[in-house]
């Protein structure tokens, strides 16, 4: 099963920002993950969490940076992150905070489980997405991670103890994410956990939140059928997840269904419900693009194939020949003679 689970772009607002500082266009990562518009991002849009997941993977990648997560955590701003931003400060001690937070989480994200054990005079704090693949969530746990930093660090007390637990394996050296997040950390336990002195969870927290004591009424819980992308939506993004995807090499239905938290099946089921194949579309996508790049461009029929996802240009020519009778080149002279 893929992770379907829905998802404010909210979580997000700080990426348009941080792609113009580190010197990136975001319309290629958006165009990734099926995303049609950074308007998208502005607007709180709601999207499949594994949608979210290749955003930030591609964005990480445009910007060279495997610990991008942190960057996005140090740029997030609570409030606007809605109930859930309100909520990690409004209660008087940070177990308050904390049960407010989890009670909050469903308005901007469903399928996250949150929970606070005591051992011994130990409290851990424990977030786990179901349905995640820990590698592809990975920068999305880093900054969930990065953020909460700094949530515990205003609660408990900036010289509180913590103990960092991330889900996934180290991207790069471990000293390198104890450097960023001052604490110490350890890896691969499948779920993202914060252990500290259980003492601190019924005093005063330590940053009261102006907001404590105000009601939080419960927001619209995202359900399963917010992010289920109608007909139309559909098809509007798998053409962009075709073209970043063929650009990368892996042009395929796994891909596709993966980028929308689909499983191959299920994403094949409603193209068929539709009277289309993913293949088809594909194909249709390819012609389209073929003739444009022949008709309104100079490139050499070989980068044409590649970006097509072609692994051979004679693969390209082979498909060309079927859709239109001719070969790129003999297509391109008659472009060229019906524009004269």
């Amino acid at each position: 099963m893929g992770d379907r689970h829905p998802v404010s772009l909210a979580i997000v607002h700080m990426l348009p920002d941080l792609s113009a500082q580190h010197g990136f266009a975001l319309g290629p990562a958006l165009s990734r993950a099926g995303i049609p518009d950074v308007q998208d991002i502005h607007a709180g849009a709601v999207v499949a969490r594994a949608q979210m997941c290749t955003l930030l993977q591609a964005a990480a990648r445009q910007a060279g940076a495997p610990l991008f997560g942190f960057a996005l955590a140090g740029a997030a701003r609570p409030d606007a992150l809605g109930l859930m931003g309100r909520a990690l400060f409004s209660g008087r001690t940070p177990r308050e905070s904390l049960s407010a937070h989890a009670r909050s989480m469903p308005a901007i994200q469903s399928g996250v489980k949150l929970s606070v054990e005591r051992v011994g005079d130990r409290a851990i704090w424990r977030h786990h997405m179901e349905d995640s693949d820990l590698g592809h969530a990975s920068v999305l746990n880093d900054g969930v991670a990065g953020f909460m930093t700094g949530v515990f660090r205003a609660l408990l007390g900036a010289d509180a103890a913590l103990e960092i637990g991330l889900p996934h394996r180290p991207q790069v050296a471990p000293h390198r994410y104890e450097d960023a997040l001052q604490a110490p950390v350890t890896f691969s336990g499948g779920t993202l956990s914060f252990t500290f002195d259980a003492a601190l969870l019924d005093r005063p927290s330590a940053l009261p939140g102006p907001l404590r004591d105000l009601p939080l009424p419960p927001e619209r819980r995202l359900d399963a059928s917010d992010h289920v992308p109608g007909d139309e939506r559909l098809l509007q993004c798998l053409p962009l997840i075709f073209e970043s995807a063929a650009l990368a090499g892996t042009l395929s239905l796994a891909d596709a269904a993966r980028t929308l938290g689909f499983s191959p099946r299920s994403l094949q089921r409603r193209l068929e419900a539709l009277g289309l194949t993913f293949e088809y579309l594909v194909d249709e996508w390819r012609r389209g693009e073929a003739q444009r790049y022949l008709s309104q461009t100079g490139l050499p029929v070989a980068s044409i194939a590649h970006a097509l996802g072609y692994s051979h240009p004679a693969h390209f020519i082979r498909a060309f020949r079927r859709w239109e009778r001719a070969t790129p080149l003999a297509y391109r002279r008659n472009a060229g003679r019906a524009c004269a």
